[in-house]
């Protein structure tokens, strides 16, 4: 016979949390590495000689450790090395396509947290229109005390005002 102890179910049977953390690290990495991959050949197309992007993961380290230590070239293979642009434009397309990166997560960032957080209350409620719509302007305004009584206090709840003075 098993204790309750041992029965007990885990709420979050799937994950223990440091899971999601290393995907999305991960994720942001991979992201950053082929940002600058792109930035490297966008320079190549530009101002080289045409596009540039490495074959294989080794190439690919290389390349990245090459534009960390100042050495844009450093890991292509000669053909690509060739077509490679100068290192100041090699730098300032790796920038922008940073950049790009950057200011692209933001926006998801803001639109997710705009429209998809759990448990909005604004997700169930309806606009003036949909309102308008389903009851119609009389219904509305002979309800107006039971949906805002902040604004339209019942009858019963209105103080009566002091008659004579002015």
């Amino acid at each position: 016979m098993t204790s309750p102890s041992q029965r007990r179910r885990d709420p979050q049977p799937l994950s223990r949390g440091w899971e999601l953390a290393v995907v999305g690290v991960g994720g942001v990495l991979v992201a950053v590495v082929l940002a600058a991959l792109a930035g490297l050949g966008l320079a190549a197309a530009l101002w080289g000689g045409g596009w540039v992007w490495p074959h294989g993961t080794e190439t690919i380290i290389g390349v990245i450790a090459g534009l960390l230590h100042g050495d844009p070239g450093r890991g292509l293979p000669p053909d690509q090395l060739r077509r490679l642009a100068g290192p100041t434009a090699t730098y300032v397309c790796v920038a922008v396509a940073e950049f790009a990166l950057c200011a692209g997560a933001a926006a998801s960032g803001v639109l997710i947290s705009r429209y998809l957080r759990p448990g909005d209350a604004r997700s169930g409620m309806a606009t003036r229109g949909e309102a308008e719509q389903a009851l119609g302007i009389s219904q509305l305004r002979a309800g107006r005390a039971v949906i805002r009584p902040d604004r339209y206090p019942s009858e019963a709840g209105r103080r009566p005002r002091a008659r004579g003075r002015r």
